[in-house]
């Protein structure tokens, strides 16, 4: 007996994502190093290698504080994750992100609270462990409440050797 209104929000996957770097309002800085910090190529890395996806989220919109962030890095399948928390937990790492969820072949890492002008690093721990020639989904970071306060890397497809 009234106007009913409806909006509605999809999401789709591409089979081969081909879609640019995207960032509105967040600043996403993804390189990848050695276990001392030297930034690698991860176009070829050699099966056994073990390395660290550094990823630094930062606030440019300039006057905004974002809430309840949500940090997505999906991994090739010839990578693992090293759970540090499973081989040294009573070893407590001091961490930017509030809560860390990681899966078999993904790390989400939640940020509740982003100021205007700051930035946050997640490190994650991975190992080139099966050769081959894999697809890296782009690593993306969005507000969890806000569709658009959002930044993406562009996908490639990586070796092991």
């Amino acid at each position: 007996k009234g106007a009913l209104s409806v909006d509605l929000i999809t999401r789709t996957q591409l089979l081969n994502d081909t879609l640019p770097a995207i960032s509105n309002n967040l600043r996403l800085d993804v390189k990848y190093t050695d276990m001392n910090g030297a930034t690698i190529s991860i176009d070829d890395i050699k099966q056994g290698t073990d390395f660290m996806a550094v990823i630094t989220v930062g606030n440019i919109s300039g006057t905004t504080a974002y809430s309840n962030l949500a940090l997505t890095h999906i991994l090739p399948s010839g990578w693992e994750i090293y759970n540090d928390r499973l081989m040294t937990p009573e070893a407590t790492p001091t961490r930017e992100y509030t809560y860390q969820d990681i899966r078999d072949d993904r790390v989400y890492s939640y940020i509740d609270r982003l100021p205007a002008g700051s930035q946050v690093t997640v490190k994650i721990n991975l190992c080139a462990v099966y050769p081959g020639r894999f697809y890296l989904p782009p690593v993306y970071c969005e507000a969890m409440y806000d569709y658009l306060i959002r930044a993406n890397t562009a996908g490639q497809e990586v070796t092991v050797f």
